[in-house]
């Protein structure tokens, strides 16, 4: 299991986007975080802005699928797109997130 960790443009996006992974079968579950505060180096100064955050928790497996999904989606090649390990789950949660997506 992976943790994948997108940043979208606005909620619509977000919700956009994670309704399509539900339901294409490639994520069981996903979480909008609107508005979040970011600081990034841009150049020769740090900036702020505000993102929107899409958590997608699928199978490993599933991870170059849903990042072409999402370039397509976004009409991106580049989105910013990573994932992280699930190294500790409590099993019976395991068991809900892999149920409904596809077997790889």
């Amino acid at each position: 299991m992976v943790l994948i960790y997108l940043i979208t443009k606005d909620s619509g996006e977000a919700r956009s986007i994670g309704r399509s992974l539900i339901k294409e079968r490639l994520a069981n579950s996903v979480n909008v975080i609107p508005r979040i505060q970011t600081m990034r180096w841009a150049g020769e100064e740090v900036i702020n802005t505000t993102e929107t955050i899409l958590l997608v928790k699928t199978k490993s497996l599933l991870y170059s699928k849903i990042e072409k999904r999402v370039c397509e989606l976004m009409g991106t090649q580049n989105p910013n797109i990573f994932s992280m390990p699930i190294t500790q789950i409590n099993h019976g949660y395991q068991d809900i997130l892999r149920e409904g997506v596809e077997e790889v």
